[in-house]
């Protein structure tokens, strides 16, 4: 039963990082930082009586820098996309960096130590080995349960500036409340036993709910996008971009209609744009009366189908979509197949080449 629940354990951790490659990769990559971490910490951590040597030969030295990805990697997901500009956000991440850099300068100033080393650790002989001199790996393992720790508690204080949803705050909580059995997980690992609970297994099960967390976090919380906005907030330059001949048109709910679908998801998008038929089936106006629309501001329903989707990728491009996502994504998210039909709409509607319009609008 032990090992049937850590290789269930292990395979939602496996599960929720593809589901995070899946649904958050276009526009958040310290989400994906963390759960790989996580993942990785995971495997590295497996109870050797199960695997004896089979993971830590694979996963040292090289991965257990990756642990130091984790907390960084949390904190910069609810993060806006200015802070991720900011050169100085790197620092977060200058542990992990500085690791690598360690080991490569011992193997390449010390080689011999360095094999030694590769050898003492693979045998879990952490507290004399100094693979990362001049700090022993006792110290480097060890240290990685309070720094974690410490992101789980700026992530809290972070999420309370910005007055964030309640849901939110259950996955760095839940990882704090869960940091003692971490760290006594980790003391077991390093010196054999643990500080807290001496029995591993205990350790094990008694972290099960921060795996669900985790979990139910990317399954069903997911990040939010950087500079996510409220359907009524879209961004200035998208607001003021405005259909033809408004002013001649008399039914003025079919403009505010117009301008919620504008904010509509990619699903929605693709759900109401599919036919014109398809269009005016799932809107609240009858046929006569977006017929009377169209003759009343002299376009047709290709233009309005343009419109919609031109408009909703102008607010994504100010939202920081093309941050992290490409523009092909973009196409794909307002309903395009390749980014050559994105350009071509965005010029028909706007009069202008969209790498201009990003070029004049500082979009990155």
């Amino acid at each position: 039963m032990y090992k049937d629940y850590v290789i269930l354990a292990t395979a939602l951790l496996v599960i929720a990082l593809i589901f995070a490659g899946i649904r958050v990769r276009k526009y958040n990559w310290p989400y994906l930082y963390f759960i790989g971490g996580i993942v990785m910490a995971s495997f590295l951590f497996t109870d050797p009586t199960l695997v004896g040597q089979q993971f830590i030969n694979v996963l040292y030295p090289l991965f257990i820098p990756v642990l130091y990805i984790i907390g960084p990697g949390i904190y910069g997901s609810i993060q806006p996309v200015e802070a991720r500009r900011n050169p100085w956000h790197i620092i977060h991440y200058l542990p992990m960096i500085i690791g690598y850099v360690m080991i490569f300068l011992h193997w390449f100033l010390a080689e011999e130590h360095y094999r030694q080393c590769v050898f003492n650790g693979r045998e879990f002989s952490f507290q004399t080995n100094h693979m990362f001199w001049p700090f022993s790996d006792k110290f480097i393992l060890m240290g990685y349960p309070y720094y974690t720790a410490g992101y789980y508690i700026l992530c809290i204080r972070k999420l309370n500036e910005q007055q964030s949803p309640l849901n939110m705050y259950l996955l760095p909580i839940g990882l704090l409340v869960s940091s003692p059995i971490i760290f006594d997980l980790v003391h077991d690992y390093v010196y054999g036993y643990g500080f807290f609970i001496q029995d591993p297994n205990i350790q094990r099960y008694l972290l099960l709910p921060a795996v669900l967390i985790i979990f139910w976090d990317v399954i069903i919380i997911k990040p939010p996008k950087p500079k996510e906005t409220a359907p009524e907030e879209v961004s200035a330059q998208s607001q003021r971009m405005e259909y033809p001949m408004l002013s001649s048109v008399r039914k003025r709910s079919l403009v505010q209609y117009i301008d919620s679908l504008c904010t509509a998801s990619r699903d929605e998008l693709a759900l109401h744009l599919q036919t014109k038929n398809t269009y005016i089936k799932n809107s609240p106006f009858n046929k006569s009366e977006w017929e009377d629309f169209f003759s009343e501001t002299h376009t047709s329903w290709n233009f309005l189908k343009k419109f919609i989707r031109i408009k909703r990728a102008m607010a994504l491009m100010e939202e920081g979509f093309l941050e992290e996502g490409s523009i092909e994504e973009l196409a794909q998210e307002v309903g395009y197949a390749t980014r050559a039909s994105l350009y071509l709409a965005f010029r028909q509607i706007m009069g202008i080449a969209l790498p201009d319009y990003k070029d004049q609008h500082m979009i990155k």
